[in-house]
């Protein structure tokens, strides 16, 4: 029952598909199993239509059948109902210092502030508060490999931003079955 806490990252989203001014007809998920060091990003892609997305009870279930061994991801992705594909922004920090998010600020813009942050154990996950498209997506990704100074550790995990890159969509964990992940993404600002 993951998503009864008020605090996990599907109530962020799930406000911006009620509030957005377009209607969207479908937000996508996954179920993938982790592989340290691959290229390869082992997904089965499960696309969601919004009125089961909005239901918490058909939420809960669909979680609650992740195969064992694999984990659940929400998907930038989103349908809207006039067929355009939009997306919603996402970072994947590569710290648990909460001292670094500001340093995004820059790099941002005016859409910092429209940013729920969650802490996802070892690092943050970032959730953007407006749906973009797919240019803006690419901007985005080019944007936070930049946020990473040189000769400093990494601010943004630039791993993910390569496998994000190359599957043309983002992803955030949403679940911890395995032991790869220390804990459920967690809201921490806004708080």
């Amino acid at each position: 029952m993951i998503l009864r806490s008020k605090d996990h990252p599907y109530w962020h989203v799930a406000a911006m598909v009620v509030s957005n001014s377009q209607p969207v007809e479908a937000v996508e998920l996954s179920f993938y199993r982790y592989l340290p060091q691959s290229l390869s990003d082992t997904r089965h892609v499960v696309k969601v239509e919004v009125e089961d997305f909005l239901d918490l009870i058909f939420m809960e279930r669909l979680i609650e059948n992740c195969p064992v061994g694999a984990e659940v991801a929400i998907h930038s992705r989103v349908k809207m109902l006039n067929g355009e594909i939009k997306h919603i922004p996402m970072i994947d920090l590569s710290t648990a210092a909460a001292a670094h998010l500001s340093k995004l600020r820059p790099f941002l813009d005016e859409d910092f502030d429209g940013f729920a942050w969650f802490k996802s154990g070892r690092s943050y996950h970032g959730y953007g508060g407006r749906f973009i498209n797919a240019d803006e997506l690419i901007d985005l990704m080019g944007r936070l490999l930049l946020a990473n100074q040189i000769g400093m550790p990494p601010t943004v995990d630039p791993r993910w931003v390569g496998h994000r890159l190359i599957a043309r969509y983002a992803a955030l964990r949403w679940t911890k079955n395995t032991s790869q992940y220390t804990e459920i993404p967690r809201r921490v600002f806004p708080a």
